[in-house]
């Protein structure tokens, strides 16, 4: 058996389907689409398969997102990406060709430290989606926000006509937990779509990210230019995106763009809008 630390490649999946290899090296980390055809499915807004071949120092940010905080060095990236197998948020999934066990996902999740989150999949699901996690779960400590959100969706977007925060009409409060489900299941009939953080999208480092995040106002003027450029219904978007603002600045939650495959004779996905996910 491969140990996790030996890895250096890695098969991606998009919507289940193969799409290429992420690969890592001495110098940098790579990946390849799986063939030439610009048709294929994407794995990134800004990684189109027009080039077959991307290779970057850093571990691109459509990945790189979905990494915890004691990857930021990326020594253990492929570590951490590999445990994500069946459990990321969008339509990415990763395997070790060397070792390709599917880990089966969580039914329980684990005891939540405040601010802490979990990934688990929900029994009741059809055959089809129990390889993947469809269940965001958090600690209760996160229910006063979540309900502060459900109030800003209704004043910022009372016809609920934005992608934005749909998962938070679903979130319900238990015992020992508070679960939504994943925002690219449910609430999108089921079937898997892209997500890929604002970050990510203008291919900025978390150190990038950081600054930009300190100059309010400019923060503020990019996110605006991204749901122009990107949503159909942008002034809507940048309403609720004016209320959620602080929200973002603080960390509490990650902007994220949300994208589907067009059909195969096209070569680009169709944004659906932005969408904002809790981070604790």
């Amino acid at each position: 058996m491969t140990t996790p630390q030996h890895i250096q490649t890695l098969q991606v999946f998009n919507g289940g389907k193969p799409c290429g290899w992420l690969g890592q090296t001495a110098t940098g980390f790579w990946f390849h689409y799986a063939s030439n055809t610009p048709q294929q499915h994407w794995v990134s807004l800004l990684m189109p398969p027009s080039t077959n071949f991307y290779q970057q120092a850093e571990l691109f940010p459509v990945f790189a997102q979905h990494l915890g905080a004691p990857a930021c060095s990326y020594a253990d990236a492929f570590s951490q990406l590999i445990q994500l197998n069946g459990q990321q948020l969008g339509s990415l999934s990763l395997a070790n060709p060397d070792n390709p066990v599917v880990t089966p996902p969580l039914r329980t999740p684990p005891r939540l430290e405040p601010g802490q989150r979990a990934l688990i999949a929900n029994p009741n699901t059809s055959t089809v989606r129990r390889p993947f996690a469809d269940t965001m779960v958090h600690h209760p400590s996160c229910w006063p926000l979540i309900q502060t959100l459900q109030q800003l969706k209704k004043q910022a977007d009372p016809n609920n006509r934005l992608h934005g925060l749909r998962w938070a009409y679903q979130a319900q409060l238990l015992d020992q937990w508070v679960e939504h489900p994943r925002p690219d299941l449910a609430p999108y009939q089921q079937h898997l779509y892209g997500f890929e953080a604002v970050h990510a999208v203008l291919n900025l480092n978390p150190q990038q990210f950081n600054t930009l995040l300190e100059n309010s106002n400019r923060f503020a003027q990019v996110l605006h230019e991204v749901a122009r450029t990107y949503c159909k219904n942008f002034s809507a978007e940048i309403e609720l995106l004016q209320k959620l603002l602080p929200f973002i600045s603080r960390g509490q939650l990650q902007a994220s763009l949300v994208y589907q495959q067009q059909a195969a004779r096209t070569s680009r996905p169709i944004v659906l809008g932005l969408d904002y996910l809790p981070l604790q």
